[in-house]
C-alpha cells in the first residue's frame, strides 16, 4: 500500500515538471516571433549644440516598408525626468535618418533618448551634456532574449531532474 502511494506521488510529481516544461516552451514559441519579427534600431546616437540648444537623434532602422515599419516612438528625459516624447506614424527614410529637437539643457545635464519600433523593440541611449558637443554612445538592453534564454534552460534543468 506504501509503495503503491509513493509511486502515485511520483507519477503526479513528473506529470507537474512535464507540465511546467510544456508551459515554458509553449511561452517561448509564443515570443518567438514576436521577437523574430520586432527589429530594435541598430543604431542611435545624438549630438547636442549648446549654443543652439538642439538636440540631433540619429536612428538606424532598417525596413523594408517604413510606412508600416518604423520608429513610431521617440522618448526624451533631461536629468531622469520626461521631457518630450515624439510618435511618428512613419519613417522618413527606410535605412537612416536624424530628427532635431529643442532642448533647453545645460553643462552637467543628463539627456536619456529612447527610441522605439512600432513592432517592438527599443534602442536607448544617455547623453551628458559637456562644454564640448560631442556625441553620445548607445546602450540597448536585451531583456526579451534573457527571458528566452532563461526559460529555455530552466526546462532543459526540469527535464534532467529526476
Amino acid at each position: 500500500m506504501k509503495t503503491q502511494k509513493n509511486r502515485y506521488q511520483q507519477t503526479q510529481v513528473l506529470r507537474l515538471r512535464y507540465s511546467a516544461v510544456f508551459f515554458l516552451c509553449v511561452m517561448a514559441l509564443i515570443a518567438l516571433p514576436y521577437l523574430v519579427c520586432a527589429n530594435a534600431p541598430s543604431g542611435l546616437t545624438d549630438s547636442y549644440n549648446l549654443e543652439t540648444q538642439e538636440l540631433r537623434v540619429t536612428i538606424t532602422h532598417p525596413v523594408s516598408d517604413p510606412t508600416t515599419h518604423y520608429i513610431y516612438k521617440v522618448e526624451i528625459k533631461k536629468n531622469g525626468a520626461d521631457y518630450n516624447i515624439s510618435t511618428y506614424t512613419s519613417q522618413p527614410d527606410p535605412n537612416s535618418f536624424t530628427y532635431s529637437y529643442q532642448v533647453n539643457a545645460t553643462t552637467g545635464d543628463v539627456i536619456d533618448v529612447t527610441a522605439s519600433c512600432i513592432q517592438g523593440g527599443s534602442k536607448s541611449l544617455q547623453h551628458t551634456i559637456t562644454t564640448t558637443n560631442n556625441e553620445s554612445k548607445p546602450s540597448t538592453p536585451g531583456f526579451e532574449i534573457i527571458v528566452l534564454i532563461g526559460a529555455l534552460l530552466i526546462s532543459i534543468a526540469l527535464l534532467r531532474r529526476k
